[in-house]
């Protein structure tokens, strides 16, 4: 008897919702474990055929950056002034 791709769509189906690794979930359902991986990877594949990459809209917050140097610290907010920053943590390291 061979097995189809569907019969392995619902053993992998069951294998994730146990929570179990592959090899104790195929031991526990006395299915032999090189036989689950090459049946988990062919479908992997085949379901992964044909799609594309896409982008996500990604928003960053304008959370400030938080700098320690030698015990103080400092926010830095978007917008900062580099040049007024290297004297300050400058200033900083000197102390």
């Amino acid at each position: 008897m061979t097995e189809d791709s569907p019969d392995w769509s619902a053993k992998l189906s069951a294998w994730r919702l146990s929570g179990k690794s592959g090899a104790a979930w195929c031991r526990d359902n006395g299915i032999g474990y090189y036989q689950f991986q090459y049946w988990r990877k062919k479908l992997r594949r085949s379901s992964q055929q044909g799609k594309t990459g896409q982008f996500v809209p990604l928003s960053v917050a304008s959370t400030p950056l938080r700098i320690e140097c030698n015990g103080v610290y400092m926010h830095v907010s978007s917008g900062f002034n580099p040049v007024l920053l290297r004297e300050v943590v400058s200033a900083l390291r000197e102390s």
